[in-house]
């Protein structure tokens, strides 16, 4: 689904979404875009702990990755059809295609395993012949000089024994092949994908949280939504999988009215949740962010470096 040069989010019902594996880990690794996991795992789809792709991304990170020419918005038009007669013959064409590569390749790992036996398969075929025990134990001790003379007198051709324990294998079963479960679209060509137009930020809510956003990201850290907490933003100085947030960011006019009691709630949320607590306002006649922190035993404003 993906070019080398763009990633492709996939709009669906006014949300954007990453199905592609490569694109994801793209996304994160270079431009520290989150997102959330929402898909369940096939084997695993009765929990809520672990999941997978897709990946739904937040306004603001849509917003940030068009503007910065790092992904376009499209949509897949073949999706909104119902699969006919030809895809499901592609599709079957496919998962044959893929169960003979299996079988293939199960061949290929049985023979590189005998190839690399071979002495102690041969050894152990001409003491069958001499009617001799063929155990570990057994086969670690020296024999006597007649038998052994018996043993280098047997001649065994080792590439007609090759095809002889080749011939044992069992043949691979359709039931025992992998499956391979698509996350993202296989058969898409650049012809069904369409390029769709992003209506985000419209009010002035949505644009302090988007300015926001940007400073934050472009501070080099790592942004994921703040809802959990009641935040707008959690901010991180790393990869989530690796640091803990450390600010609970809020979003607020500079002309807002902040109740104490809303102030004193959200103190005392960040001092328990061990996060910093950052009112963030946007000033438009500087074109600027600025952050004041608040902390349940004090308070500072935090630097615009």
């Amino acid at each position: 689904m993906s070019v080398p040069d763009v990633v492709y989010l996939i709009s669906s019902r006014n949300n954007a979404f990453i199905w592609n594996a490569d694109d994801w880990l793209r996304l994160r690794r270079d431009h520290r875009i989150i997102g959330e996991l929402v898909g369940s795992f096939s084997k695993s789809t009765r929990q809520e702990v672990f999941l997978g792709l897709p990946l739904l991304l937040l306004p603001e990170e849509i917003t940030l990755l068009l503007e910065k020419k790092i992904a376009c918005l499209v949509e897949c038009t073949s999706l909104k059809a119902r699969p006919d007669e030809s895809l499901s013959r592609k599709f079957q064409e496919y998962r044959d295609k893929l169960f003979l590569e299996q079988a293939d390749c199960l061949k290929d790992n049985r023979k590189r395993q005998l190839t690399s036996m071979m002495d102690k398969i041969v050894e152990g075929k001409k003491r069958k012949m001499l009617g001799l025990h063929t155990s570990k134990k057994n086969m670690k001790k020296p024999l006597d000089k007649k038998t052994q003379e018996a043993m280098d007198n047997i001649e065994i051709d080792p590439k007609n024994l090759l095809e002889e324990e080749l011939a044992k294998l069992p043949k691979l079963s359709k039931n025992e092949a992998l499956v391979q479960i698509h996350t993202a679209y296989p058969w898409s060509g650049r012809d069904d994908v369409k390029t769709v137009e992003w209506k985000y930020p419209l009010t002035s809510d949505q644009q302090l949280k988007y300015k926001v956003y940007k400073d934050l990201w472009e501070r080099q850290y790592y942004i994921t939504s703040g809802e959990k907490f009641g935040g707008d933003f959690l901010v991180y100085p790393g990869d989530p999988i690796m640091f803990h947030s450390q600010y609970l960011v809020q979003c607020k006019r500079k002309d807002e009215d902040i109740p104490i009691t809303e102030i004193v709630a959200q103190c005392r949320l960040g001092c328990h949740v061990r996060k910093t607590l950052v009112f963030a306002t946007y000033h438009e006649e500087e074109d600027k962010v600025k952050y004041q922190s608040l902390q349940w035993t004090e308070c500072s404003v935090l630097e615009d470096s």
